[in-house]
């Protein structure tokens, strides 16, 4: 079969499989959501981030006035809330999952809170798998790679505890803008941690042993993020959102692997898909690292394969969001009542969305430049998700 017929057969199953999947899904989950009159919140549906206990925290003690904490000295010693959220903005730049084109769509009060947890995330991300230069030689599963992770790691789940506790934070702009959104909004701070231990535990490359878990690191690394974004908002309604958020986080989790597939190979010398998935097409790491460079065709025909089981399974997670999105929209009365803060968290499922399409066009190939050109496309696609309240 050639290599245009396998692609056309390809986008014809995913294509087919989203009808077939839409009304299964309709029957499959049944979610059921309870809210509680005081400061805190349950939902009772199947997904993992019930397991976190939905008990707010109250916001932190005032710490010390602008003044001496947050206002530049001579020493530079100190940042000043200002230059936190410019630098913050800055490191959204360049982030894979377009950050800095959701924040004109998000409440205003809420946009420094945007700001600070996905520049805490993309802090996370760094602090577990820092970039490493093309000569290196170790990877981070070597002992002195790994311990510096942890510390770093460690650093920033002592910084969370710390400003929950009300304690000056170090002088690094990441802490300082979330310092001061924690002093103004009442989160759950089991969330912050979960973005942590998620990052620690990715430490060293472990395998993933299947989709599943894979799914379930997307769950605790991003949809956390997405559920405290909503507890940012200025409407309590957005809540409502949070299991469509679930499945747009596992989506995210599993496409920041595959994005970072060739890096990790390259930099790293590791291959990072699901270990049954490679098992399933015959994949083996070691053919993958010692012929991907000559483009071996065998071996990149069963990589194409099991790349595209991979992505099957994150096009399944935004098709459930879709749905539940739907199931939202009835419950509300309409896409008139989806207001901003509802709506603002989902509209990380649009990069995602259009990554996976473009991968899907060039046949599953991890490898193709194209998947590195950006979309000149995207802001408008964010803009008309934004207005049709549709993902």
């Amino acid at each position: 079969m050639s290599v245009h017929t396998l692609a056309i057969c390809r986008r014809s199953a995913m294509q087919q499989g989203y009808s077939c999947r839409m009304g299964a899904i309709r029957t499959s989950h049944s979610h059921s959501h309870s809210h509680d009159e005081g400061s805190s919140h349950s939902h009772s549906h199947t997904h993992t981030h019930t397991q976190t206990a939905r008990v707010q925290e109250p916001a932190p003690k005032p710490l010390d006035s602008p003044s001496t904490s947050s206002s530049p000295q001579s020493d530079g010693s100190r940042l000043s809330i200002s230059r936190a959220h410019q630098y913050c903005a800055s490191m959204l730049q360049s982030s894979f999952m377009s950050p800095k084109l959701i924040t004109p769509f998000v409440p205003g009060p809420s946009r420094d809170a945007h700001i600070a947890l996905s520049s805490l995330s993309a802090a996370l991300k760094h602090a577990s798998h820092p970039p490493l230069t093309s000569s290196a030689s170790i990877s981070m599963a070597s002992g002195s790679s790994a311990a510096s992770a942890r510390l770093r790691l460690q650093f920033w789940k002592q910084t969370i505890q710390d400003i929950f506790a009300g304690k000056t934070p170090p002088s690094e702009p990441v802490a300082v803008l979330l310092t001061e959104v924690i002093g103004t909004h009442s989160y759950t701070r089991g969330f912050f941690m979960r973005m942590v231990d998620a990052r620690m535990a990715r430490v060293g490359d472990p395998p993933f042993a299947n989709i599943s878990a894979l799914a379930d690191y997307g769950e605790a690394a991003y949809s956390s993020m997405l559920y405290l974004l909503g507890e940012s908002m200025p409407s309590v309604r957005a809540v409502a959102a949070e299991h469509v958020c679930s499945h747009i986080g596992r989506a995210m989790g599993v496409v920041e692997v595959l994005s970072d597939f060739p890096g990790m190979i390259e930099r790293r010398g590791r291959v990072l898909l699901p270990v049954d998935v490679m098992v399933r097409h015959a994949v083996r790491e070691e053919d993958v690292l010692r012929r991907i460079d000559v483009s071996d065709t065998e071996i990149r025909r069963k990589l194409a394969d099991a790349v595209f089981e991979v992505a099957t399974h994150a096009n399944d997670q935004l098709i459930t969001a879709r749905t539940m999105l739907e199931e939202v929209v009835s419950q509300q009365g309409g896409r008139k009542n989806i207001d901003d803060a509802m709506f603002a968290p989902v509209l990380f499922a649009i990069p995602i969305r259009m990554w996976l399409e473009k991968l899907e066009k060039i046949d599953f190939d991890l490898f193709s430049p194209k998947l590195r050109v950006k979309d000149w496309i995207l802001p408008w696609k964010m803009y008309w998700a934004y207005r049709s309240r549709k993902i």
